[in-house]
């Protein structure tokens, strides 16, 4: 746990300057990860009260930086800056202290430059991105920034300007910063750090200025653990003289980084702990019997023993303790001062604990969550490929149903035509679903623990989303394949072939959502997702006529959205025509024996055929299920209860 810790403050004078320190936690090989609980003695004191902080009022910079890759640099930092101010201030305000932090970034030259992704899309380098996310914590000045690992993938000299912009900051614009950082280099070790607080195993190794830790670790000389065993007992902190006279750490050798080094001693304190102490011992040349006197120190042991020693800092240094220092600032000062220091008033713990919950109304956020995910999904869905895709369906369609004659011969071939589009698209609907949503997952936890928005308001600004960019392309396919096929060629008949389609592809939508939230695992959802689409698709009634399936699992056909898809598509086309009989053909009979493979003696032997007695064959017959509008009903009552359910499983979710 990393310890932020404070300077001395006269709490007099409510316009007291003051300056804040950046302080860098380090350890080895990922050993420095903060860990969920607390010894018992552990306090968290904010401005001097025992408390916590409230998670919306700290800036958190993640190590994999989750920004909207279809957005530019500053609508990322623009969206997160207004739904983080408070309501009352106005636009201009926001948008200038955005363009003022990008300029502090060095990014006001690529504002415009979308931030890309290192799979789909080219956008600006790494360090670029890993200072939009910087931006996006740090337009709201929070008084306290954690960064984890900052500098992890970027080269040295991006590194070097990254952290040198930090140092500035906390020096100029009053922020305390905390960063993990691994293997710095040495120039950002001796210039960007005001206070080191060195981890091994969760255990502190050093805390304290980072130009003694040279001088504490050469310090250190082999301890007679039996001596240190038994002043513990008696809870001594006089000075022993059961040294050994051998150093416990290697020298800094010549032409090597400090922080390398200090990586090699602890990472070899570690190895030695974790060793038998028979094969240490045989490794310094001993005879491998072990006792009491020939057991090793950790360095953990050695702080806690220095710790006990001497009283350093102006504040208690207990492990795992955290010390905090928020302060608040009214949102018009927002902007930074002209001057190095930042003034500023500290909050008490009950003030910062009674701030509103959300900084915006629910309209406001669903507007700027609204236009948010458009724009992202936009990017996502409405590609070069994916037109080149539908483009594709559209030759190959056309290949297969050019301009059908329209007589009994070919009513196979429409129907097939009818499902065919129907599972083509919809399995891509579904998978698309879960594929955006599972990226989504991790940056909506992190937006609802800032308290940045209502799941509510997130929640139907992606349904507004979904409905629009996610089936756009799906509906276009449909609405031209419509006149290629030369299906029943009216405005009315047209117009609910493209609403059903429409309603198909949404609720085929929801499901993806609702499998997705369902099953947090992506890799799990995505290999279920197929199969349960498919099963849908075969309770749609084109593979099995509904009348002919197993009583056992007849029921699941009035939970499938492609049965009620395919029944509306069929009322639609065939409902009170009649269907002239073809060239090739004997008797209607032999039509819709060859369609549905049903050699049954009461099939009808008029031509020109009835479209109601094609209906019938299919199974779609009684007032309710032969009415177009029933099965419209039955896709928006399936659609709204996959959405309700994917909301509330939404908000029970932790993940």
């Amino acid at each position: 746990l990393s310890r932020n810790r404070r300077r001395r403050r006269r709490h007099g004078n409510p316009q007291q300057q003051q300056q804040q320190q950046q302080q860098q936690s380090t350890g080895s090989s990922g050993s420095n990860t903060s860990s969920s609980s607390f010894s018992k003695d552990t306090q968290i004191l904010v401005n001097g009260q025992r408390g916590q902080i409230p998670k919306r009022l700290v800036g958190v910079v993640w190590q994999d930086d989750l920004l909207l890759s279809n957005l530019t640099v500053f609508e990322n930092v623009w969206y997160a800056a207004r739904l983080k101010t408070p309501q009352s201030v106005a636009d201009d305000i926001v948008r200038n202290n955005v363009l003022e932090t990008l300029r502090q970034l060095d990014l006001s030259r690529v504002q415009h430059s979308i931030v890309g992704n290192a799979l789909l899309r080219r956008g600006v380098s790494g360090g670029e991105r890993k200072r939009v996310a910087v931006a996006s914590e740090l337009v709201l000045r929070p008084s306290l920034l954690f960064l984890d690992e900052p500098t992890s993938g970027l080269d040295a000299t991006t590194a070097l300007g990254l952290m040198q912009t930090l140092k500035h900051l906390a020096v100029t614009q009053g922020h305390s910063i905390v960063t993990v950082i691994h293997q710095p280099r040495t120039t950002i070790f001796n210039t960007c750090i005001d206070s080191l607080l060195l981890l091994s195993r969760g255990r502190a190794v050093y805390n304290g200025p980072p130009q003694q830790v040279r001088q504490y670790l050469e310090s250190l000389t082999v301890i007679d653990p039996l001596l240190e065993k038994n002043r513990d007992a008696r809870n001594d902190n006089a000075v022993d003289d059961g040294y050994r006279g051998e150093s416990a750490v290697a020298p800094l050798p010549p032409e090597t980084g400090i922080a390398d080094w200090i990586m090699d001693v602890i990472k070899e304190d570690e190895q030695k702990c974790t060793q038998p102490q028979t094969v240490i011992d045989q490794q310094h040349g001993g005879d491998g019997v072990v006792d009491d006197t020939t057991a090793m120190l950790s360095l953990g042991d050695y702080w806690q023993r220095h710790q006990r020693q001497t009283k350093l800092g102006d504040i208690a240094t207990e492990e795992g303790e955290i010390v905090g220092s928020v302060l608040t600032s009214s949102a018009t000062e927002h902007s930074p001062p002209q001057d190095a220091k930042l003034s500023r008033r500290m909050s008490t713990l009950e003030e910062l604990t009674a701030m509103p919950k959300f900084n915006t109304s629910f309209g406001m956020q669903f507007k700027l969550l609204t236009q948010r995910t458009l724009k992202q999904q936009r990017g996502d869905r409405l590609t070069a490929t994916a037109l080149a895709l539908q483009f594709v369906y559209l030759f190959f369609t056309g290949l297969f149903w050019w301009r059908m004659p329209n007589n009994t011969d070919y009513l196979y071939q429409r129907n097939s035509l009818f499902f065919f589009m129907l599972i083509a698209q919809s399995n891509g609907v579904v998978t698309m679903a879960v594929n955006v949503f599972a990226m989504e997952r991790t940056l909506l936890k992190r937006e609802r623990a800032k308290k940045m928005y209502r799941v509510l308001s997130y929640f139907l600004a992606k349904t507004v989303s979904d409905m629009t960019n996610n089936v756009l392309l799906p509906v276009l396919y449909t609405m031209i394949v419509y006149w290629m096929a030369n299906l029943r060629p009216t405005v009315t008949a047209y117009c609910k072939f493209s609403l059903t389609y429409y309603l198909i592809f949404s609720t085929a939508q929801s499901m993806g959502l609702a499998i997705s939230i369902a099953i947090p695992k992506f890799q799990l959802a995505l290999v279920l997702a197929p199969p349960l689409t498919l099963f849908f698709m075969i309770m749609g009634g084109f593979y099995i006529p509904l009348d002919n399936m197993h009583p056992g699992i007849q029921w699941a056909t009035w939970l499938s959205f492609c049965r009620y898809g395919y029944s509306a598509l069929l009322i639609n086309e065939y409902q009170g025509r009649d269907i002239p009989c073809g060239d090739d053909s004997g008797t209607a009979q032999d039509n819709l024996s060859s369609l549905l493979s049903n050699q049954s003696n009461d099939l009808p032997t008029n031509c020109p055929l009835a479209g109601e007695d094609v209906l019938d064959a299919m199974g779609i017959r009684g007032s309710a299920v032969e009415n177009f509008w029933f099965n419209i009903l039955m896709l928006v009552i399936l659609q709204l209860v996959l959405r309700v359910a994917a909301y509330w499983m939404l908000r029970r979710s932790k993940n």
